[in-house]
């Protein structure tokens, strides 16, 4: 089912100057404003990878960090940002509107910790338009704990010729993922620092064989242990939960404060 939030806020965007014949019924992401449509591929059914971690290429071949392989329907949507608007604000316009869909940010990186913005745009999304200076670029890719579950990665980028393009990959998996996804402590840190909070999200903290609310505080910890300046507060109704348990992996209480009990269904930790 599509949410009903996003679909209401497609038609005012479609309004604006985007050609709704040419947008997947299923999409879930809002076009930017006044955009171009470059590349429209959809439903592309088969085995996909979802890029979560840094790539490379190691005697001509591509490697990548961790990612997420499995069989589902594809959509490819590349759009061309009008004049006046930059890459960073096509990619975090983007990146806000999925964030309102129950979510988890697995990775984020921007600039040069990127890698090859050559093999973004050949190797990982086969479209060599995507193609530009490093420092240019940004990638997101997110799970969305929606009902099909979603992963979407983002790419934004601003070519040499100063034309930004924004590309996005919608898998929804023929299957559900089931185990554990967690972010990067450098993730976390970027997500902290570019948004000012963390969710921890509700289906991470179901209750099952394997309690991965633990592992959520192991990656919290390494994150905090990174970045020794960091002070949170921490929200929601497992608060107390998480807050005893940084105290225990060593984390000074002074660097952590309990807030509200809400939201019920997550743990938000925001920066102070």
């Amino acid at each position: 089912m599509r949410p009903l939030l996003l679909t209401a806020v497609v038609t005012g965007v479609l309004a604006a100057g985007v050609n709704a014949a040419e947008l997947p019924e299923d999409l879930l992401l809002v076009p930017f404003p006044q955009a171009s449509i470059v590349v429209n591929k959809q439903h592309l059914e088969g085995e996909h990878s979802v890029v979560l971690g840094s790539i490379r290429r190691i005697n001509n071949e591509l490697r990548i960090e961790r990612e997420v392989r499995t069989q589902g329907e594809l959509i490819r949507l590349t759009q061309q940002i009008p004049e006046g608007h930059t890459a960073r604000e096509a990619f975090f316009q983007a990146k806000n509107q999925l964030q309102q869909l129950p979510h988890s940010v697995l990775y984020f990186c921007e600039g040069r910790e990127c890698g090859s913005s050559s093999i973004w745009a050949n190797q990982v999304f086969d479209f060599s338009r995507l193609y530009g200076p490093e420092e240019n670029q940004f990638y997101a890719a997110l799970r969305l704990d929606t009902e099909p579950q979603h992963f979407v990665s983002l790419y934004a980028i601003t070519r040499g010729n100063r034309r930004v393009y924004l590309h996005t990959d919608q898998l929804t998996p023929a299957i559900p993922l089931q185990h554990a996804l967690l972010p990067t402590p450098a993730t976390l840190i970027k997500q902290m620092q570019s948004e000012g909070y963390i969710a921890v999200p509700a289906f991470d903290l179901q209750a099952g064989e394997s309690d991965l609310s633990n592992d959520w505080l192991d990656q919290l910890n390494r994150m905090l242990r990174t970045d020794r300046s960091m002070r949170v507060v921490v929200h929601g109704a497992q608060s107390q939960h998480f807050y005893d348990g940084l105290i225990q992996r060593g984390i000074r209480p002074n660097r952590l404060e309990i807030g509200e009990q809400a939201p019920v269904d997550q743990v938000v930790l925001r920066k102070l």
